[in-house]
């Protein structure tokens, strides 16, 4: 049995700020769910609706990331907007191409890779910087 996709949470990824770890685990369980599709052999009947999904979280996940960065003054804010606009580009230009081409196990597997590296190194090297900004009872309450 081969390994799995699937992306596993751990110490690397948490950002020490209770809300934003929720949501980024609920993100990976988004991309998860394409990684399970995957090894299951049902990667083409799946994209469409967790492209979807992943983009609809996305975008609510990064308004709400997005003011308590700008709320907090951290100096990553601007970097992170950007990046989040790319990465909701790059989830467009993907749903667009399934829409035109229909699944396949490769377009899965180039969109698993795309979204896994992106979110991975986008959280350790962008989101990580957002828990020393904020006063130690916002990181814990898991509200901002």
């Amino acid at each position: 049995m081969s390994e799995s996709l699937k992306i596993v949470w751990d110490g690397s990824l948490d950002t020490g700020v209770k809300l934003v770890d929720v949501q980024h685990k609920y993100l990976i369980d988004i991309i998860n769910e394409l990684a399970e599709a995957i090894e299951q052999d049902k990667a083409a009947s799946a994209i469409g609706e967790i492209l979807n999904l992943l983009q609809y979280y996305t975008e609510w996940h990064f308004e709400r990331e997005e003011l308590c960065m700008n709320r907090y003054q951290c100096p990553v804010a601007a970097a992170n907007e950007d990046a989040h606009g790319k990465f909701i580009e790059t989830v467009k230009a993907y749903r667009e191409e399934y829409r035109q081409g229909g699944g396949t196990r490769e377009i899965a597997l180039r969109i698993y890779q795309t979204l896994t590296n992106w979110l991975v190194k986008h959280i350790q090297g962008v989101d990580c910087q957002l828990g020393p900004c904020l006063p130690d009872n916002v990181r814990e309450q898991g509200a901002f």
